[in-house]
């Protein structure tokens, strides 16, 4: 058995055939595991270290929770319960637990005005259909859902009658307008209550890490594939390690890697003509990452948490507050789309202080506090050529029913093939589901 990818996903699968007895090789392209999962602990100071990758695990996020515990990780609040958030929109910046709305000089109807969030959430969002909030449901199946997926998340918001106003502060922190409303909704429905999100102590990266250890030496790092051929009963990889194209085949493959590196890779002969469409075609989203440390945790004498959201497609959050041990303190924020395209032309000095200016619309302070950071931009990552899977309208229920599907023995996996997308949850879920596909089981 050949896994090409040592994601979570990868690991995952390999993880659980091994289990069964099945001889497991995984090809990974880099020189570390964990694929979209990266932590860094350089160039920062004082043991300190931020998250490049995932921040975040939902409290309804099974497979990881039970991961975690399996390894001997210890979970910790994702934010710091004490302090105040903050908005920024059109440059001006509040306080949320302020509700101070007049500092933004909205235009939002009667009936919007005095409402969270949250609350204009659950006014627009209204009813679901009860099976859009199931995880089980198969890609397979969205057809059923095909009314929210012919427009964009906002396009949607507005004809359910939401002001522009309002759908500013219901999409503060990211870029929602190229991405399928199903998309949003999906995920919306499936958290449904569950407000709880966790990161693992000491990193994120500790838990592919783990994995990879108990699988040994059945990891092969710096060896991507170039080439996958089918051979009537057998398949055929070829993968690039040590200048040297090396060959290695197999009953079975897993393919567990995102589909912008699947685009790369020579396929003979090509899948169906649905799967290919689905190969070319899913959209990932473009996400730049900047993790910026300070002299010191300036934002706590405000009496703020460190988190943020603004109207440029940026998130930020204390990326430290466990680590109590020092007077620095890293923050963390996330651009996306449109503006985390912006960056892809700049030099990396030039991308961060772009970084450096979008939290110091939440931050001011953070312009004379910054010590040093990091950029670290998904499209530019060769391995990985965005930050995961979010279809344009139609994409759900055309070209992602055909993601997960296997053909000729190969068999798919990775966030993009789950109900999960955008999640650890999904890359993990993803490789327990390609096992029992192996497995025959249910």
């Amino acid at each position: 058995m050949v896994v090409v990818g040592a994601g979570l996903a990868g690991l995952r699968a390999a993880e659980l055939l091994r289990q069964a007895g099945t001889s497991v090789v995984v090809l990974e392209a880099g020189p570390r595991v964990g694929g979209r999962v990266l932590t860094l602990r350089a160039p920062f100071d004082q043991g300190l270290h931020a998250e490049a990758g995932p921040v975040r695990i939902a409290g309804a996020h099974r497979a990881v929770l039970r991961a975690v515990r399996a390894c001997g990780l210890t979970l910790v609040p994702f934010e710091s319960a004490q302090g105040s958030e903050v908005a920024v929109i059109s440059g001006r910046r509040a306080i949320t637990s302020d509700m101070n709305r007049s500092a933004w000089l909205l235009d939002l109807k009667p009936g919007e005005q005095a409402l969270t969030q949250r609350a204009l959430l659950e006014r627009y969002v209204g009813v679901l259909p009860q099976d859009l909030g199931d995880p089980t449901v198969p890609l397979s199946s969205y057809s059923r859902w095909r009314e929210f997926d012919r427009h964009t998340w906002p396009e949607w918001l507005r004809s359910r009658g939401a002001s522009a106003d309002a759908i500013t502060l219901m999409t503060l922190g990211g870029d929602s307008t190229e991405v399928s409303a199903l998309y949003v909704l999906r995920q919306f429905a499936m958290l449904g209550a569950s407000t709880q999100r966790y990161k693992i102590q000491g990193g994120m990266d500790q838990l592919p890490s783990t994995m990879a250890t108990a699988l040994g030496n059945a990891v092969l790092y710096d060896a991507p594939v170039v080439r996958v051929t089918r051979q009537a009963a057998r398949l055929r990889v070829d993968y690039q390690q040590d200048g040297t194209v090396r060959s290695i085949s197999a009953a079975r493959l897993v393919v567990a890697i995102p589909l912008t590196t699947l685009r790369h890779i020579e396929r003979r002969p090509r899948f169906s003509p649905h799967k290919e469409a689905a190969i070319e075609q899913l959209a990932y989203h473009s996400v730049g990452r900047f993790l910026l440390q300070s002299k010191t945790r300036f934002w706590r004498q405000g009496e703020l948490n460190g988190s943020a959201r603004t109207d440029r497609a940026t998130e930020v959050w204390d990326a430290t507050h466990d680590q109590l041990m020092q007077t620095r303190g890293i923050l963390g924020a996330s651009v996306g789309g449109a503006v985390a395209r912006e960056t892809l032309a700049m030099t990396p000095g030039q991308s961060l202080r772009f970084g450096i200016g979008l939290v110091a619309e939440a931050f001011p302070a953070m312009r004379t506090e910054i010590e040093k950071g990091v950029s670290h931009r998904w499209d530019l990552d060769p391995w990985a050529r965005g930050a995961f899977v979010a279809p344009r309208p139609g994409q759900m229920t055309v070209a992602l029913a055909h993601a997960a599907t296997p053909e000729d023995g190969i068999h798919f996996a990775g966030e993009h093939t789950s109900p999960w997308m955008g999640w650890m949850e999904g890359a993990l879920q993803s490789g327990e589901r390609v096992a029992r596909e192996i497995l025959g089981k249910s």
